[in-house]
């Protein structure tokens, strides 16, 4: 059963339209993902050369490319793509950002300081040309790229921590705790990251969308996922070739990569007016 709590912080981010949006397409793209490969009868990588770049009709709901193969299909497995990286990239970005972050924030002096260099010295180089440079180096494999784009991850989930930890280590419940002789360990983990959770969620509909671009860019520079993977990013670099006499495939992974990104985007927005109603008086 849902907290009263919990049901209240639903309601209140569904009543946010800007939120309300996000989740909608954010549900969209996954509800894509997860049942049309049950559906569509076509083999994502199924070559049809005598089909090739055929208009939509005879069950291609969106017609097929250069090599026969079904759009519709690529762009729902290629879904399923970007999803897994962003799922896996946030989901280690958030675990390390928060345990580096935290730990310097609560822990101050020396330990903050090596620790938010490191992270100073990350963010010093731009992401994509960071993960282009890592994932040319591990190689173009699925955990290289994840790997790539978590390192690059990681310090916007740590800086995000840090702050709010270096605010919440003086109230009076974790004076308390010290006071009770509270590990810090336990003081960090149990009462002060659980109050960090707004900025925490919001930092999360940032890098997901992030990940997901940074995983089309690298397939697009031809550093992603190998042939024939059906990655967005890769679907885009391939319609470059045809873009003359078809370029509705440019438009239909250009879309796909618009509609999944805009999404998280604004459900960060919408969450950032609930969790922060200052910053929604302001606009």
């Amino acid at each position: 059963m849902l907290s009263s709590e919990t049901k209240a912080l639903g309601l209140r981010i569904l009543r946010n339209r800007l939120a309300f949006i996000g989740v909608a397409l954010v549900l969209l793209v996954v509800a894509a993902a997860l049942v049309l490969p049950l559906v569509l009868p076509w083999d994502p990588n199924g070559m049809d050369i005598d089909n090739a770049l055929g208009a939509p009709g005879n069950g291609h709901w969106l017609g097929t490319d250069q090599f026969g193969r079904d759009l519709l299909t690529r762009l729902v497995y290629g879904a399923g793509i970007s999803l897994q990286v962003g799922l896996l990239v946030t989901l280690c970005s958030l675990v390390l950002g928060v345990a580096l972050g935290g730990t310097a924030g609560y822990a101050g002096g020396a330990t903050d300081a090596s620790l938010m260099r490191a992270m100073d010295a990350l963010l010093a180089f731009p992401g994509l040309l960071l993960a282009l440079a890592l994932v040319a180096a591990l190689g173009d494999s699925l955990w290289a790229i994840v790997l790539a784009l978590t390192i690059v991850g990681i310090p916007r989930f740590a800086r995000v921590v840090r702050a709010t930890v270096l605010q919440r280590k003086e109230e009076d419940y974790v004076l308390a705790a010290r006071a009770l002789g509270k590990r810090p360990v336990k003081i960090l983990v149990q009462d002060i990251l659980p109050n960090c959770s707004g900025p925490i969620l919001i930092q999360t509909t940032l890098v997901f969308p992030g990940a997901v671009l940074g995983e089309a860019a690298l397939s697009f520079l031809g550093l992603g996922l190998p042939p024939p993977a059906p990655s967005w990013g890769r679907m885009l670099q391939e319609a470059t070739t045809v873009m003359e006499i078809a370029p509705s495939i440019a438009i239909y992974s250009g879309l796909a990569i618009f509609v999944t990104v805009l999404g998280f985007n604004f459900l960060g927005d919408g969450l950032r007016d609930v969790f922060d109603p200052r910053t929604a008086r302001q606009n």
